[in-house]
């Protein structure tokens, strides 16, 4: 009996001291394992994951409520993570740390959720076509010099959304349709699935410039440097360029707050956005961490510094002006 009440003791003392924080993620949980293994090392906090789609996990959230055993859910674009919060998915993140790790401006204007690394929405050009005096805006896409010049992507996918509702913000609902709708009009091809092919249809000629997302263009440039294809930072003189990301955030009813917390604290820091911002070749948030050369070399730019999600709240209003301007 004594073995009996010991083994007992033992065992409520261990599970005391057994820490976990599970995170509903839209990467695959294998991808993310490496990143987090030093942060269970170091805490002795297991990490787990639940992977899924965007829509499957929301509702998986919803559907579990105070039960659900999630404590963090992880997503690739602030539209999606603004749609979460109105959905009620998070709570506050208290950590001082992760506050001071990332700009205000990158993280939601209730601390709700944070973007880990991001990515500017740029304008993309054929040097041998195009030079770089000759572009500017966003809006200026619009203008006759470029007809049948432009490619884009189509305006179904987040990035443009995202993109789209940087515009509202902006310029308001009036200015964005006629940006739409000038854009349209100088539409080289039809709207293309995805932002490798805008890039490739620029190096092949099919279009002078596109719209694309900086992570894109590196994998280009490292199977070939001389890939004719180059980036221009728009709207310099007042908004800022376009910017979006991967994001996090502590769920409502998470049972591990304080583990999700440090968890928070360890995805921000220099140590890991260093090196798994360069793996994913996006822009580090913690402006102390470094940058791959290649992103160095697309050079320094003023980004958009409104609260990113005062810009994402605008998604479904920007995603309804995209087909009355007949972008597909």
């Amino acid at each position: 009996m004594k073995n009996v009440i010991l083994a007992l003791m033992l065992f409520s003392a261990f599970s005391a001291f057994a820490k976990e924080v599970t995170i509903y993620s839209v990467y695959p949980g294998e991808e993310l394992a490496p990143i987090f293994a030093p942060f269970t090392e170091r805490t002795g906090i297991t990490v787990n994951f639940v992977s899924g789609t965007t829509n499957e996990l929301v509702a998986k959230l919803q559907e579990e409520g105070r039960n659900t055993a999630a404590d963090l859910y992880l997503d690739k674009d602030m539209t999606f993570l603004s749609a979460a919060k109105e959905k009620g998915i998070f709570k506050n993140f208290t950590s001082q740390t992760v506050k001071g790790n990332v700009p205000a401006h990158l993280r939601d204007n209730q601390d709700l959720w944070t973007l880990v690394f991001y990515r500017a929405r740029v304008i993309m050009y054929n040097p041998n076509k195009v030079s770089a005096d000759e572009l500017s805006t966003y809006e200026a896409l619009g203008d006759a010099k470029w007809y049948k010049r432009l490619c884009v992507r189509t305006s179904t996918n987040s990035y443009n959304q995202a993109l789209g509702a940087y515009f509202v913000r902006h310029l308001g609902a009036m200015k964005t349709f006629d940006l739409l709708t000038s854009w349209v009009k100088n539409f080289s091809v039809d709207p293309i699935s995805n932002d490798r092919g805008v890039i490739q249809a620029v190096a092949d000629g099919k279009c002078d410039v596109g719209i694309a997302n900086t992570y894109y263009l590196p994998a280009f440039i490292r199977a070939n440097p001389e890939f004719p294809v180059k980036v221009f930072f728009p709207n310099q003189k007042d908004f800022g360029a376009h910017v979006n990301g991967v994001g996090i955030g502590i769920v409502k009813h998470a049972k591990n707050v304080k583990e999700a917390n440090l968890l928070l604290e360890y995805f921000t820091s220099v140590e890991v956005q260093t090196p798994v911002a360069a793996a994913f070749s996006q822009y580090p948030v913690n402006p102390k961490a470094d940058m791959i050369k290649i992103l160095k070399d697309f050079g320094a730019f003023k980004e958009d510094t409104v609260n990113i999600s005062e810009v994402a709240e605008r998604t479904s209003l920007a995603s309804g002006l995209f087909p009355l301007a007949n972008y597909k």
